[in-house]
């Protein structure tokens, strides 16, 4: 017995030397060694419990494996076999030696079938794991395998950073063994990233993983994190936050781009630059731009827009420079956008930097000086008249105005409305296309010898609001607003309104010097105001485009109009016009384009004229029109050198009604009726090669009220040579009778007459062009144009000097022109332009209508010279910047010669000639585009010309003076 106590003795002292050396270097090694000791001989004496804790209190001080394979087996001697089993587990650890732990196993295997296992495992692996209560301390780091006693047991799961974890209360028997796995939620708050969008959301480090995508929440673990944001072209962004457990923290990013520098320059100055669909600035700049690609756009209103794509570059430069063209697309000549020498027709834009340099208050100003085009004012209407054809009191219905390719002239007389009556300001137009000619084949009645159309403010108009104010002619104050907004790149509107008032001004008429009152001796003092309204605007969504107008126009009418008391201030008219209009044209290939359109209009008269009460009192006329229409047109391209263009237009005239009143016989006119117009037409253009190109069609209008008209046009357009350009062209237009002219019958003594056929104009013209570079062209144009069937008021065969008997009749008589016109033009360019013209026109009543009297100029007898027609016309303009374009100076100098007034027949007064009148016009412009700010000064007239102009047997004067010299100043605020 003592030499087996012996030998386990030196058997467990020979395990010492595996302890660290260290250990031994003090006295806890001392101590420990000690203990050991101590066990070591409890054991041998089998006083395992005492043994027992000798070991452990040796394995405290000093952790050691082959004192936990004591410990083990003194348990195992005990019968502690789960315990045993552990410290088994234990010792095994990080042994090395193949024999130890063979032994170690072969302990392990012999006590499993006495215990009973659990192995833990968790998500993720670490954890530390308690068995029923956290008081009793853990029993190691998962993942692990227990030896436990029979029983039941709940685990318990607590890693630093994660919620416990708790399994299920577990049974577990001898012999057997059980697996719990446990998942730990992570302890966590969420950031919420707003700001930032696209970048890559990380935590703490760049290589980490990403959390998310912002604008997110990104979960982060609690304290205080620095959140990593990275996107493709941007700087990384770190972010400091202070983040609380189970709590929503939110932090607005922002990151800093990439830039390059992007220089823009431009050979006109203040062109506004866009990039990606957002305005940057104005021509020249340099911008700093984003890296990566994306889409300039540079536009200047009257020239062309210029797109490019570029891609920057971190801290390098990019540079473009980029010349404009000046716009020379006019849509009015066919009704598709064409440049001017392609068009079959005689055609003048003004542009918007000539709108903008001269300020032109209406429509009628801008006309002045463009070459066969004369204007007229009698103080109630403003009207133009073309190439020596404008007769006075014709409202001008003659001549198509139009905006946007709407026609605006009235059911009523057909009339076309070119000053106040028709707008504002012009504020809104980005240019005027002005086609000489007949244009029905495209617009039908009132295309006669002239079609303005108005092309306002397009979808690439930049975002932004205006405010305007300003003072022009005869002392008219305006004031306007604007807005135009862009939701979508094809989704957006603009719109705006303008109101302006006059007293107008004073008139001195020697005609009623003799009749009037002393104290008016043919002075109107105080009775020529006006005031004025308009709401304006543009929508569109992808294919569908919406425009609208409302002008309201009340004047009064200083000089005796209708046999009014003169400088009587009751005496006014007030016109109403409105429209909607929506075009659909969708995107039907190469080959085939629609156009859908429809439109309803309303026009209201109101006229109050103060007569003597032997004449009626006060009177009153009214009129009232509504009308709808619809129009389809298809364009199809079989091969790229043929355009066939073919459709259809109905108008319901719902509403016409005429109306007369005054105060001695109540209402004595009543008129009230509906009319209709079916049309179709077709067109054909063929261009074979670039240096020829044939347009020829025609259209076909039905009307219930006096019958249809056929009219076609035909042109050839030749490049002979590379700056040469040569148009052939001819065609017939027709005027339908108007409603006032069939069947107002509100004068005393006047008659209807229903059975009026349509004027017609039949023309010819050639227009040669030379271009000496791209912004200088001279033009020479002749034209013929012959007129039938007239429609002039005339006496009836019953008429007598007491009982007057008078009717709108066709008057058998044509009227032949011939004429030719002269220019030379440099466009705008780097910010001037200068144009001189010169158009001779002849207009005379024919003998007959053979052709040989029209070749030979017959002049028919008995009757005198067309009135209202300026033989001579010329005009120069000019603009040249100033003050480092800061300023710009723009001239007009128009030359006008003599009119012949309305007495054109044999039997009436002699027939006399305005003055010639010679009209210089001066207007200094500029602003500050980073600003908003334009503005403008300057005068009409400068030279205060005294002239007059015919005016039609409505008055007892034939001619009317014109405005002498005024003076402008406007300013506007775009932001």
């Amino acid at each position: 017995m003592e030499i087996k106590r012996a030998i386990a003795i030196v058997a467990m002292v020979s395990l010492l030397p595996l302890l660290p050396r260290q250990a031994r270097a003090d006295d806890v090694a001392d101590e420990a060694d000690h203990l050991f000791m101590l066990g070591a001989e409890r054991y041998q004496d089998k006083d395992y419990k005492a043994a027992l804790q000798h070991f452990l209190a040796s394995n405290r001080l000093v952790r050691n494996r082959n004192v936990m394979f004591n410990i083990a087996r003194t348990y195992e001697h005990l019968r502690q076999f789960p315990d045993a089993y552990r410290y088994f587990q234990r010792s095994l650890e990080g042994e090395t030696d193949p024999a130890i732990k063979q032994r170690i196993k072969e302990s392990l295997q012999r006590i499993g079938p006495s215990i009973a296992l659990l192995e833990v495992k968790t998500d993720p692996p670490g954890a530390l794991i308690y068995l029923n209560r956290k008081d009793l301390g853990d029993r190691g780091a998962a993942p692990q395998t227990l030896a436990l006693t029979p029983g039941t047991y709940t685990v318990i799961a607590e890693l630093p950073g994660y919620d416990e974890a708790t399994s299920p209360p577990t049974e577990v028997k001898v012999g057997t063994e059980k697996t719990i796995s446990l998942k730990l939620t992570r302890v966590v708050g969420m950031v919420r990233v707003s700001g930032a969008d696209g970048a890559a959301v990380r935590v703490d480090a760049e290589d980490s993983p990403v959390l998310c995508t912002a604008p997110c929440d990104a979960p982060a673990p609690p304290g205080q994190r620095t959140l990593i944001l990275t996107k493709e072209g941007f700087r990384t962004g770190r972010l400091t936050v202070q983040v609380k457990a189970n709590t929503i923290t939110p932090l607005k990013a922002a990151l800093e781009a990439e830039t390059g520098s992007l220089v823009v320059n431009a050979d006109e100055r203040d062109a506004v630059i866009e990039i990606d669909g957002r305005t940057r600035g104005f021509t020249p700049s340099v911008l700093e731009v984003p890296v990566g690609v994306h889409d300039v756009r540079v536009t200047l209103r009257g020239f062309r827009p210029v797109e490019k794509r570029v891609e920057m570059r971190a801290n390098a430069q990019t540079q473009l420079d980029l010349q404009l063209v000046s716009t020379d697309a006019v849509e009015a000549a066919s009704r598709v956008a064409e440049s001017v020498e392609d068009a079959p027709a005689s055609v003048t834009l003004i542009p918007s930097p000539e709108l903008r340099a001269m300020r032109y208050p209406t429509v009628a100003e801008a006309l002045r000086g463009v070459r066969g085009v004369f204007v007229s004012d009698d103080r109630g209407y403003k009207s133009v008249g073309f190439r020596g054809f404008g007769r006075p009191g014709d409202y001008g219905n003659r001549v198509l105005v139009l905006v946007d390719g709407h026609p605006t002239n009235d059911n009523w007389v057909w009339s076309s409305y070119v000053g106040y009556d028709l707008r504002t300001d012009l504020d809104d137009v980005d240019r005027i296309e002005v086609v000489r000619g007949p244009g029905s084949i495209l617009y039908g009645t009132g295309a006669f010898s002239g079609v303005v159309n108005l092309v306002t403010s397009g979808r690439d108009t930049p975002d932004g609001r205006e405010v305007g104010l300003s003072v022009v002619e005869d002392g008219v104050a305006r004031a306007r607003a604007k807005i135009t907004h862009h939701f979508a790149k094809d989704f957006g509107v603009w719109t705006s309104v303008a109101a302006g008032r006059s007293a107008g001004r004073d008139f001195f008429v020697p005609e009623y010097v003799p009749s009037g009152p002393p104290t008016i001796a043919g002075n109107a003092r105080g009775v020529d105001g006006m005031h004025v309204g308009t709401w304006t605007g543009k929508a569109f969504y992808k294919a569908l485009t919406a425009q609208w107008s409302l002008n309201h126009h009340d004047k009064q009418i200083p000089g005796g109009q209708f046999e009014t008391l003169f400088g009587d201030g009751r005496t006014h008219q007030a016109d109403t016009r409105a429209f909607l209009e929506l075009k659909l044209a969708p995107e039907l290939g190469e080959q085939l384009e629609s156009l859908t359109r429809a439109h309803a209009n309303h026009f209201a008269y109101r006229g109050l004229f103060a007569r003597a009460p032997i004449e009626g009192g006060v009177g009153k006329d009214s009129y009232d029109g509504t009308w709808v229409g619809v129009e389809q047109r298809i364009a199809y391209k079989p091969v790229p050198e043929v355009r066939l263009t073919g459709g259809g237009e109905v108008q319901g005239h719902l509403q016409a009604h005429q109306r007369s009143s005054d105060e001695t016989n109540g209402r004595y006119f009543d008129d009230e009726r509906t009319f209709t117009l079916v049309a179709g037409y077709l067109t054909a253009d063929y261009a074979p090669t670039p240096a020829l190109r044939a347009n020829a069609g025609a259209r076909f209008d039905s009307y219930s009220t006096f019958g249809s008209s056929l009219n076609p046009r035909a042109a050839i357009v030749l490049k002979p040579y590379e700056q040469g350009n040569l148009k052939i062209m001819g065609g017939k237009a027709f005027r339908a009778p108007s409603l006032y002219e069939l069947y107002n019958v509100s004068g005393g003594g006047r008659k209807a007459t229903e059975d009026l056929e349509p004027e017609n104009l039949y023309s010819a013209e050639i227009e040669m062009s030379h271009r000496f570079s791209r912004s200088v062209v001279a033009s020479v144009a002749t034209y013929a144009n012959y007129i039938e069937n007239l429609i002039a008021l005339r006496d009836l065969p019953d008429a007598t000097p007491q009982v007057p008997s008078y009717a709108y009749q066709n008057t058998g008589v044509p009227v032949g022109t011939f004429g030719g016109e002269i220019e030379l033009r440099r466009e705008w360019k780097e910010g001037w332009m200068i144009a001189a013209s010169y158009s001779f026109q002849k207009s005379k009543y024919l003998r007959s209508s053979s052709f040989s009297d029209f070749i030979g100029f017959k002049q028919a007898p008995n009757l005198r010279d067309v009135p209202n027609q300026p033989e001579h016309m010329g005009s120069l303009k000019g603009g040249v910047p100033i003050l480092g374009r800061a300023l710009l100076l723009m001239n007009r100098l128009t030359v006008e010669g003599p009119r012949p007034d309305r007495n054109d027949q044999a039997g009436l007064p002699e027939q006399r000639r305005t003055p010639p009148a010679v009209l210089w016009d001066i207007v200094f412009s500029g602003g500050e585009p980073r600003w908003g700010l334009t503005y403008a000064i300057g005068v009409y007239n400068a030279f205060d010309a005294r002239w007059a102009v015919p005016i039609s047997s409505e008055f007892r004067q034939t001619t009317m003076p014109q405005l002498g010299r005024s003076f402008l100043a406007t300013g506007a605020l775009a932001f």
